[in-house]
């Protein structure tokens, strides 16, 4: 058992000890006393009283008694007593959650593996015991906080699925670490199909954890990347999808590939693979547009990387109302296979029939605006809807946002140069998708969003000259995918995202939290944690596990590694405080009712 003081520094009290002696001098210089007649004074000597020595009576014996109670108080006084190791036992299981963990091994699925050994610790611990319960996935999962409900703890374990996630295991040993240190007494046990050294934390840390690694078939074959193309205001039959197929194990492998959009039958191919190989493959002509589905019939050991998901969005022939003094733009545009285009002059718009969408050449009218989304070509500088700072020449594109829609799948930006340009700020509906520079510095070159429920965009280059001359052909193709991706109604192309990787749900997209996929944040971002299809909003997401980590399923070595730098005897022992202030307060305040009283009986 050890004293202690929370707050030595109230010791500084103490000095009104010193201001209460100088107040009770002070009283007793100036009182009265009644005398019967003054000649018995005459004898006495005429010493100052300050100068007499001091007599403390019971009342300031009772104002010294609460002062002191008080200050010891403030000082927080407290008592610890040591708790033996053998009554604070406190046990952290990390539990693997990730994809990997769903890999079939002789007995059970490695959780499942995984889970009976956990339930096993859990078992072992007597009453009074602590259990916490942490899965590792895409991130740390509290499972069960500190709890010596040990049937509670089983059953959550029961209870828990494993997630068709990514692992991010250095996030979960952080938390069980840091409970480590905080309370010595803590127990580690962590258990994955990853050894020790693919953790991410040092060696001297792991050593105060006990590691235990389970699984290693490296039977599997997974899809591991699909990319589809659909050419812009083409029919369904040009678009094609690549799908890479991918041997994880070290024996050669047959599987079959089959591709359905919706419920037909698009393509069925076998495939031989090698040890460690992989093979893309090209498939053409789609029957239609929509969901596609890819499956493997490869029998392996993980079954969730053996189907992907992905979209043909539907593609309609170009429809846009062109607003121009010239019929340069339109004739370019008007090149595009069953396009319809219709020039009129700014004068003219008011009477012009809808489209489906429009560009404005170096134009943005004033007054109301028309329904359609809007492409606005060269804006002029000082608009006030695509605000432009000044025009520049010889600009060149630096960069683009791959993931927006806008321009995806483009290739070749960089190869973009501009004889003109306007350089363009960014209004606070939109966002820059591509960046250009000249000598004096980078600018937004492209800005897209939406306003008013309506998409836009506002390109900033100038077109000098036919767009379908050789040397315009990127910004033709640029002006093209810009207006697919203002025709496109907004909700129809579905958004393709991968387990565990947080992606931006887009506008309209309400906080949702269901199995597998939660929403949430301002703007609306949506994490999948398990693969299929989900409707957020009104869209469809589509999600896939395209991950090498979690599909190389192959471990090495397993088995177990004990702790090795368990925290000593006394380290671990642990203390309780107890705080002895509010003791202290309470005799204060015993001490002020008889300072009271003691003060009137001396006043009477």
């Amino acid at each position: 058992m050890t004293f202690g003081l929370a707050n030595p520094a109230g010791a500084l009290a103490l000095a009104a000890v010193g201001v209460l002696v100088a107040l009770h001098l002070y009283g007793r210089r100036r009182r009265t006393v009644p005398v019967g007649n003054l000649f018995l004074w005459q004898q006495v000597p005429s010493t100052p009283l300050d100068r007499r020595r001091f007599r403390p009576d019971l009342l300031f014996a009772l104002q010294l008694a609460l002062l002191l109670a008080l200050i010891a108080g403030y000082l927080r006084p407290y008592r610890e007593t040591a708790v033996a190791d053998a009554e604070r036992v406190r046990l952290l299981v990390v539990l693997d959650a990730s994809a990997s963990m769903q890999a079939r091994e002789a007995g059970g699925t490695r959780f499942e593996l995984a889970r009976r050994r956990a339930r096993g610790l859990v078992a072992q611990l007597i009453t009074g015991d602590e259990v916490m319960l942490v899965a590792a996935a895409e991130r740390a999962h509290v499972v069960l906080a500190w709890t010596t409900d040990h049937a509670r703890a089983q059953d959550r374990l029961e209870a828990l699925e494993p997630l068709d996630t990514p692992t991010n295991l250095a996030a979960a040993l952080a938390l069980a670490l840091g409970e480590l240190h905080a309370r010595p007494e803590t127990q580690v046990a962590v258990l994955t199909d990853l050894p020790p050294e693919a953790s991410g934390v040092a060696r001297a840390e792991l050593a105060l954890v006990d590691w235990i690694q389970i699984g290693q078939t490296d039977d599997n074959v997974a899809i591991a990347g699909v990319s589809v193309e659909a050419p812009p205001f083409r029919p369904a039959h040009d678009a094609t999808a690549t799908v890479l197929v991918r041997n994880y194990a070290h024996a050669a492998r047959r599987v079959v590939l089959e591709a359905r959009v919706g419920t037909e039958v698009w393509a069925r191919r076998e495939l031989a693979l090698g040890p460690r190989a992989s093979e893309p493959v090209l498939l053409v002509d789609p029957p239609a547009t929509g969901e596609v589905t890819l499956t493997l019939a490869a029998g392996d050991a993980l079954a969730v990387d053996d189907r992907a998901l992905a979209y043909l969005p539907a593609s309609p022939p170009l429809d846009v109302l062109v607003v121009s003094a010239s019929r340069d733009l339109a004739a370019a545009l008007g090149a595009v296979a069953g396009a319809r285009v219709r020039t009129v002059p700014p004068e003219g718009l008011i009477d012009a029939e809808p489209a489906r969408a429009a560009v404005y050449d170096r134009v943005v009218p004033s007054g109301a605006p028309r329904p359609e989304p809007a492409l606005y070509l060269a804006p002029p500088p000082g608009n006030p809807l695509c605000p432009g700072v000044r025009t520049v020449d010889d600009a060149a594109v630096i960069d683009w946002d791959v993931e927006h829609p806008a321009v995806a799948g483009l290739d070749g930006l960089e190869a973009l140069t501009l004889a003109h340009a306007v350089q363009l700020g960014t209004p606070g509906w939109g966002s820059p998708i591509v960046l250009g520079a000249t000598s004096r510095g980078g600018f937004p070159l492209l800005v897209a969003g939406e306003r008013d429920g309506r998409r836009l965009a506002c390109l900033g280059a100038d077109p000098a000259g036919s767009l379908v001359a050789s040397d315009q052909v990127p910004l033709l193709l640029l002006v093209l995918s810009t207006l697919r991706w203002l025709e496109e109604t907004p909700g129809d192309a579905a958004l393709a995202v991968e387990t565990g990787v947080p992606a931006l749900a887009g506008p309209g997209a309400a906080d949702f939290r269901g199995p597998g996929l939660q929403v949430a944040g301002d703007p609306p971002a949506l994490l999948a944690e398990r693969t299929g299809v989900y409707r957020v909003g009104g869209r469809v997401v589509l999600a896939n596990l395209f991950d090498d980590r979690e599909s190389d399923i192959g471990r090495e070595g397993g088995g177990e590694w004990p702790a090795t730098a368990r925290p000593d005897a006394a380290s671990a022992a642990g203390t309780v405080r107890h705080e002895l202030g509010w003791w202290l307060y309470l005799a204060a305040a015993v001490l002020l009712g008889l300072e009271w009283i003691a003060w009137r009986r001396e006043a009477a």
